[in-house]
């Protein structure tokens, strides 16, 4: 049973060390409120006015965290289009083979938005297909692609092990000269923003940086990054931590059964999965890509971590990559290539590529950040961190909605289609 159907998230966050002290997991009932929260709210009955930033008051409605991230698609509006287009990419700086994107055009210039998917995510799956809608609706041509992290991409880029965000944010700003400088391209775009979402938040703060540093000829002038991890050490810890401990307590069939296709309940319901079911369901919907993107790396680049294939059968291998946790495969697999190749020089480095707090303060101004208060990928205590240290302005902090679960409301829509603003 393939759980991957009812949480087909972009989630973010392969890693974190073995001897990590893991933080505490505190109910996402009652999350605990950062001392500055930003956000809108009207009082029920009253006539207020929207904030300064013209945005539509917050109207996603679920408090529980763990609810919000794992009804997050069913709040999507999953349109349908007939008019966008694939686009092979050739002679981009680091890649063995062509890359293929998708490109929705406006027919006129205007600015491109491109979107940066989530850990499993693809060019033509339902959450980016939600953010073509809102971004085209807005005036701009539209790019998305599958996410660096899977084997497909992996397969044509022949980069490197999947994993290295600096390195898959060098790449993809690459890829994005590479486009510009297209015959369909040349004439038609204005300017560049970047939409990323998740693990594609993370990877869009890099490839800004890197353009602050000067080592990349893109210059995106709009970045907003939704829901990126605060730590994708702390992230993967957490994934870890509800395998290890909620996973086995539920089959395949008893998660596919209860949450796939599932709608939210009412306001004012009960949530009807306990934590613990929906931290299992969490768990085993991110490992279900892990193990193909453990196998493909381990046999894409010689590295032989894992069984050799029997002649006619690699099914004990793929049982050997099921095994392995996001802290392995960071640490056993993407830090051993990457030490070897250059780039990284020591495993905390590896950290830092994914640590906001340690990327944000080398951004632009333009770069502006969007993370819910109750995000179970998170630690509270970081987030607050975070958001204390960070200017004002840059990070919007939502009072709940998990992890991607407010994608579908009208406030994210109106916000995402303020990219440049």
């Amino acid at each position: 049973m393939n759980v991957r159907v009812f949480f087909r998230f972009s989630l973010a966050a392969p890693i974190v060390l073995a001897s990590l002290i893991l933080p505490t997991v505190r109910s996402e009932e009652t999350p605990e409120p950062l001392d500055r929260v930003s956000y809108y709210q009207p009082t029920r009955g009253t006539n207020d006015s929207p904030p300064a930033d013209s945005l539509p008051p917050y109207d996603y409605t679920i408090q529980n965290g763990l609810y919000a991230t794992v009804t997050a698609l069913s709040n999507l509006e999953q349109p349908q289009f007939k008019n966008d287009e694939k686009q092979k990419l050739k002679g981009i700086p680091g890649c063995e083979k062509e890359m293929e994107v998708r490109v929705m055009w406006q027919g006129k210039p205007a600015p491109l938005a491109v979107v940066l998917l989530g850990l499993g995510s693809r060019g033509n799956s339902p959450m980016a297909r939600t953010f073509q809608a809102y971004l085209h609706e807005a005036g701009f041509h539209v790019l998305t692609f599958d996410s660096p992290f899977l084997p497909a991409f992996s397969e044509r880029s022949r980069h490197g092990v999947a994993g290295n965000v600096a390195a898959e944010a060098a790449l993809v700003a690459g890829m994005l000269e590479t486009f510009l400088k297209s015959s369909k391209a040349k004439g038609m775009v204005t300017r560049v923003g970047l939409v990323g979402v998740s693990y594609g938040g993370v990877l869009a703060l890099n490839i800004a940086q890197l353009s602050a540093a000067g080592k990349t000829a893109l210059k995106p002038t709009g970045v907003l990054a939704l829901s990126p991890p605060v730590s994708l050490k702390t992230a993967a810890a957490l994934l870890d931590k509800y395998y290890a401990e909620e996973r086995w307590n539920y089959t395949l069939a008893e998660l596919y059964g209860a949450m796939a296709n599932h709608k939210p309940v009412p306001d004012g319901q009960p949530v009807p999965f306990t934590d613990g079911q929906m931290r299992a369901g969490l768990a085993a919907a991110f490992r279900q890509d892990l193990k193909d993107v453990v196998n493909h790396n381990d046999q894409r680049y010689k590295l032989n971590l894992l069984p050799k294939a029997g002649l006619h059968d690699d099914q004990y291998r793929r049982d050997w990559a099921e095994t392995w946790t996001f802290t392995k495969f960071i640490e056993e697999m993407t830090f051993t290539y990457w030490s070897k190749k250059g780039g990284v020089a020591h495993l905390n480095q590896l950290w830092e590529f994914g640590d906001l707090a340690q990327v944000v303060p080398h951004c632009p101004d333009y770069v502006k950040l969007v993370i819910a208060a109750n995000d179970p990928m998170n630690d509270p205590e970081e987030l607050a961190k975070l958001k204390s240290d960070t200017k004002p302005g840059r990070l919007t902090v939502l009072p709940h909605g998990g992890h991607m679960g407010y994608l579908g409301s009208k406030w994210c829509k109106a916000r995402v289609q303020k990219l440049f603003e």
